[in-house]
């Protein structure tokens, strides 16, 4: 029998939790995150507008600003403990307390959307993926990846152990817990093949043993 899907949290909401989340090595993930990101743009070069739906302690926007200074970075995020640790370390960038199924912004905002390991925070996360699609720009870019929820509980427990079996076991219980809330790249594909207003180009594909990758274009 499949492993059923088990929501967690939508927002991590004490700083104790968030601080435990922000003490997780979590670079080489980003790091893949960025050079995959660039690798799916038309250009780098350009002083794109950039959103990160579900931004957390702001890592990811601290590498993209590290490495293309000239982008124009907002994150965005429902938890005041995660800006709070995202705002320390990259206090030249914009944060902003917000829900990602309301974004607070105009239409055709943003060149780019991104977002990273949100989708497994919420229940539902088609009106999520409605307004990031609202606020792109015609032919702008949606990169969204989280974790794919395993097959089994055995599947699981292994990947728990490979990837956090250094870390506190309040940590590893983060990490489950996340593999259980998350969705299967069909559950993911079939979100994204059902919006009210579907992107005009997309694909959902597996890029590691514990992930999948959306790519698309409004």
């Amino acid at each position: 029998m499949p492993l059923p899907r088990i929501l967690e949290p939508e927002v991590m909401e004490t700083p104790e939790t968030a601080a435990a989340y922000d003490a997780m090595d979590f670079t080489a993930v980003n790091t893949a995150f960025c050079e995959d990101l660039a690798a799916v743009l038309p250009t780098v070069e350009q002083p794109l507008r950039v959103l990160d739906v579900g931004t957390g302690n702001g890592r990811i926007l601290q590498m993209l600003h590290q490495r293309y200074p000239h982008w124009q970075l907002t994150g965005i995020d429902l938890s005041p403990a995660m800006l709070a640790i995202a705002r320390h370390h990259s206090p030249q960038l914009t944060f902003i307390e917000g829900d990602a199924k309301t974004l607070p912004f105009a239409a055709a905002r943003f060149d780019v959307v991104i977002s990273n390991s949100l989708v497994h925070h919420l229940a539902d996360p088609q009106p999520a993926l409605g307004e990031m699609l609202r606020v792109l720009r015609p032919q702008g870019t949606l990169f969204i990846r989280d974790l794919c929820r395993p097959q089994t509980l055995a599947e699981l427990q292994a990947l728990v152990e490979q990837y956090a079996g250094q870390d506190t076991p309040e940590q590893q219980q983060l990490f489950a817990d996340s593999l259980h809330a998350a969705l299967t790249l069909r559950e993911m594909s079939d979100l994204l093949r059902t919006l009210p207003q579907p992107p005009q180009q997309w694909q959902a594909t597996l890029t590691s043993d514990r992930h999948w990758t959306v790519v698309a274009q409004r």
